[in-house]
């Protein structure tokens, strides 16, 4: 085996063709044609005159806005306003009277029972501690009690004292001017004095003003005798309401005088509402020799206060004693 080894190796190497072949050397060729740094004369290679060509990344693509709505027009708009605010009008309007009907169908405490008492004390305790009855205070007006007797003789009954006054009716205070024949009446009116719902009844207003003008001419003009004959008119100039504080101002009384003597006089209670005392001026005309009486009622509104105005005339007469024989009268002789 030996000896075969030598002749194994020799015919080995005859079965391999050992060829060199001798390639070229090439440029490289991956990113486009290699630059030649040594480029035989005459050989080099045309200019490439093709245009360059940028290839840009691929954009993303922008979102488009929505389209604009125009909106409703002019004449929707306009109708769909109309009909919200007549809506809430309505349910507004609605809503108030069932609750100023429900206020006035609900019963009244029964009379002389606690709740009545302590109604009646808050009443009272809202009267003293308004600002108008304070004011009247500390402007030295004198409170008087309202009803000190019967006036022009009668034997009847005070119709606001002792039929119209309670929780449910009208609560007096009185006061006169301490050097100025001035009378103000202060007045709480109740919710069982209404004429119609949430209004108080235009003979009761009636019946105030003429209560103020009978204290008074008993107050300051007593002296020119009794009430003989009365005339009253009354200007209502907005409605008054329930619930709430109203006074009634009685300024001086004109006095005049007939052929016969008596005396005749003219009064103009006011039924206001205000909220301070009166400012009371007077004022005197040299040349006509007559006596004008102003009256400043201060207001944080500009709203006329004035409720109600009444004109009044009321003649007076003197009585006559027993002993004293009517002028011009004969006496009768026979037996």
């Amino acid at each position: 085996m030996q000896a075969f080894r030598p002749l194994l190796r020799r015919n080995v190497r005859r079965g391999l063709d050992l060829r060199l072949v001798v390639l070229p050397r090439a440029q490289h060729n991956f990113q486009g044609p290699h630059k030649e740094y040594f480029q035989t004369p005459g050989q080099n290679p045309l200019p490439d005159t093709t245009p360059y060509t940028h290839v840009a990344p691929p954009s993303h693509p922008t979102p488009e806005a929505p389209p604009i709505n125009p909106g409703r027009s002019l004449f929707s708009r306009a109708g769909r306003s109309l009909f919200w605010a007549t809506f809430f009008g309505i349910s507004g309007v609605v809503a108030g009277t069932a609750l100023i009907t429900w206020e006035y169908l609900q019963p009244p405490f029964e009379p002389g029972s606690e709740e009545e008492a302590d109604l009646y004390e808050e009443i009272l305790e809202t009267l003293d501690t308004s600002s108008l009855v304070e004011g009247l205070k500390e402007d030295q007006w004198i409170e008087e009690t309202f009803y000190t007797g019967r006036l022009r003789g009668a034997t009847g009954v005070h119709l606001v004292k002792e039929k119209l006054t309670g929780t449910q009716g009208i609560t007096i205070k009185t006061f006169k001017h301490a050097s100025q024949k001035y009378t103000m009446m202060v007045a709480f009116l109740g919710f069982g004095i209404e004429g119609w719902p949430d209004v108080v009844h235009g003979g009761i207003i009636t019946t105030l003003l003429q209560e103020s003008v009978d204290r008074h001419i008993r107050t300051f003009y007593q002296d020119l005798g009794e009430q003989d004959s009365h005339f009253i008119s009354v200007d209502f100039k907005a409605p008054t309401r329930p619930g709430n504080i109203y006074a009634i101002l009685v300024p001086p009384a004109g006095v005049e005088s007939d052929i016969f003597g008596r005396k005749q006089l003219h009064l103009f209670p006011m039924l206001m509402r205000m909220e301070v005392a009166p400012i009371l001026e007077t004022e005197y005309d040299n040349s006509s020799h007559i006596e004008r009486f102003v009256i400043r009622i201060p207001t944080p509104s500009a709203q006329d206060v004035t409720h109600a105005a009444a004109t009044v005339r009321v003649r007076m007469v003197r009585k006559q004693k027993d002993n004293e024989s009517t002028p011009g009268a004969v006496a009768d002789e026979n037996p």
